[in-house]
């Protein structure tokens, strides 16, 4: 599975990115990424969810997921996260930070 996540916006305006295949993480990091994946349940949700009523400098996600045939981009701004769909965020967000550390 290849995840491409990017987070852009808020009051600092700082963005955070990563790309991800899960052949190339270790095993237990690979098997976590799978589940958060699944129980978000991407493939079932449209390919942008924005809310009625944006607010300055919210957070804007971007999510694409490959998995076999199956290809599925989201962009989502922060007030119209699905409660589902948080979990894998949150651990976007910390790989994002984890592998920005290293650069």
């Amino acid at each position: 599975m290849k995840i491409e996540f990017s987070r852009s916006g808020g009051v600092a305006g700082i963005r955070l990115a990563v790309t991800l295949d899960t052949e190339k993480l270790p095993a237990k990091e690979a098997e976590r990424l799978r589940g958060l994946v699944a129980a978000a349940a991407l493939f079932d949700l449209a390919a942008s969810l924005k809310s009625a009523t944006p607010r300055p400098d919210q957070f804007q996600y971007r999510v694409m997921v490959e998995d076999g045939a199956r290809k599925k981009q989201i962009e989502m701004d922060e007030s119209s996260i699905p409660e589902r769909t948080r979990p894998l965020l949150d651990c976007l967000v910390d790989l994002a930070r984890t592998r920005q550390k290293r650069s």
